[in-house]
């Protein structure tokens, strides 16, 4: 809240004159006082003179509002108001009133214009970003002292000049140039409304990118008589975007970024390898994309194909969060696991596979056993060499690796639909949880016995070499597992018997009661 206080001097007046300084319709915060001779010069005063005489015989006259008062029949030499009051006048007082509150309200304006172009210049000197105002011809009728700054001139200079002056720029090179200010000043008047536009102006400094606000002025008439505009140098955040985005495509990673509204900033290449439609988006609202992508995906993974492949990529979600902790965005990022799934998937297989022949490992076998007690049928054939020893003795180690090798291949053929395990050195092992019945696996080992021996025969250094199995076939009850150890101990147990009954055979073992 401000007040303007009007001082007045009394110059030849009638005493009684010092009544109106209480009069009752001043203006709205605005006080009178008597001016003294302490008092500072200042333009809002009012002298009043009594008569031409004391107004011609002043000797100064500190600026304000200066009013004589006459009868109408003599002019005051210099600039003065006239408070005409006839002689014998029956209302003097009322008129005086009437002159006294006129000149008090003049007062009034012009220190309210005096204020607000104070604190108009003072706020947008204030601000870092360029201000301006223009007439309709594209005079500039006032800028701030950033705008000054920018063209290297001051206020004087740049009053009533136009573009090509200010900014140092000829026309013919700013018609050969790519730049938009005069143009846009000329959509804003057209379309009669606040614009933005990207522009670029060539400075003493080199050329520099704006983000420009522009806007008509309208007098209270509703005549157009110019234009203000606003403009933040946003030559260095576009440098900061170019690095960002030099950054963005180096990285291997594909990366997304969208602002509150799901409008997508930014997509990197990387990103667009994986899915190409998503620069269609850049832009504009990219939820219909995510939700066709990403947003029903429960374990933050998918896969894609690309380059002829299958590819899966494992992405995270984080906000983006200005300085005072207000999410302004989200940022994806799209990492590749395939190699590490790929990895992990040998690394699983390798634990658990026979490193020589391929097949289940021990490991693999108890894994297995434990998940699949449960099943309705469980039968188990231990399989194991004979003379095999004597082949590594006389063939080498790496023909008894072959060997080895061939087997593994004879008893996935053979159960293809079962489970078979390597137990070590030459004792293989198959678990079967098929519905089979006794024949029905008896016949399969002979079958497998047989190819086996025929595969072999006709190799004179192997043909000492035959292959004999354990057969055990599991009862359980309806709601009870199967006793897996057992099944084991009892094929391995007919194995022996096979063995002992002279080799190249199998056996059962009987009443297998679990």
């Amino acid at each position: 809240m401000y007040n303007c206080v009007v001082k007045v001097k009394l110059i030849g007046c009638d005493f009684e004159f010092e009544d109106l300084l209480n009069a009752e319709q001043l203006p709205e915060d605005c006080k009178v006082e008597l001016l003294s001779d302490e008092d500072a010069e200042s333009p809002d005063v009012l002298y009043v003179y009594g008569g031409i005489s004391d107004f011609n015989d002043k000797t100064q006259n500190c600026g304000g509002v200066s009013a004589v008062i006459t009868d109408g029949n003599d002019i005051p030499d210099g600039n003065a108001e006239l408070w005409v009051i006839p002689d014998g006048c029956s209302n003097r007082g009322k008129l005086l009133e009437r002159y006294f509150l006129s000149a008090v309200c003049k007062i009034k304006e012009a220190f309210d214009h005096r204020i607000m172009k104070i604190c108009l210049d003072t706020a947008a000197d204030s601000v870092p970003d360029l201000i301006w105002f223009k007439d309709v011809i594209g005079a500039h009728l006032m800028t701030n002292e950033s705008f000054c700054k920018a063209v290297e001139k001051t206020k004087e200079q740049i009053y009533k000049r136009g573009h090509y002056y200010i900014w140092d720029i000829p026309k013919e090179e700013y018609d050969q140039g790519d730049y938009v200010c005069l143009e846009s000043e000329e959509v804003v008047m057209k379309e009669g409304k606040t614009c933005l536009f990207d522009e670029k102006v060539k400075t003493k400094s080199g050329m520099r990118q704006f983000k420009t606000y522009k806007s008509p002025l309208y007098d209270v008439d509703g005549r157009l008589f110019g234009t203000c505009g606003v403009a933040r140098d946003v030559t260095d955040l576009h440098k900061i975007n170019s690095e960002l985005e030099v950054v963005l495509e180096s990285v291997p990673f594909g990366i997304m970024i969208e602002d509150t509204e799901e409008t997508l900033v930014s997509a990197n290449r990387p990103l667009e390898k994986f899915f190409p439609d998503v620069a269609a988006y850049e832009g504009k609202n990219c939820a219909e994309w995510k939700a066709a992508t990403i947003d029903n995906v429960e374990i933050n993974e998918l896969t894609v194909d690309c380059d002829g492949k299958q590819h899966i990529l494992k992405f995270a979600k984080e906000p983006i969060n200005d300085i005072f902790g207000e999410r302004i965005g989200m940022v994806t990022v799209f990492r590749d696991v395939t190699s590490e799934h790929e990895l992990q998937k040998q690394t699983a297989e390798h634990a658990n596979t026979d490193f020589l022949t391929g097949l289940n490992n021990r490991r693999s076998l108890f894994a297995y056993l434990e998940k699949a007690r449960k099943q309705p049928y469980m039968s188990m054939i231990t399989v194991d060499l004979d003379n095999f020893k004597k082949v590594n003795d006389t063939c080498g180690h790496k023909m008894g690796d072959n060997v080895l090798v061939e087997t593994a291949g004879m008893l996935n053929e053979c159960f293809s639909n079962d489970f078979v395990a390597r137990l070590g050195g030459d004792e293989f092992l198959v678990v079967i949880t098929r519905e089979a019945d006794r024949e029905q696996l008896e016949a399969e080992t002979q079958h497998f016995i047989d190819s086996f021996n025929a595969n072999f025969a006709g190799n004179s250094d192997l043909a000492v070499m035959t292959v004999s199995a354990g057969l055990s076939v599991g009862v359980s009850g309806k709601d009870s597992a199967h006793n897996a150890e057992a099944l084991m101990y009892s094929s391995d147990s007919a194995l022996y018997e096979a063995k002992k009954s002279g080799k190249s055979r199998y056996s059962v073992y009987e009443g297998v009661n679990e």
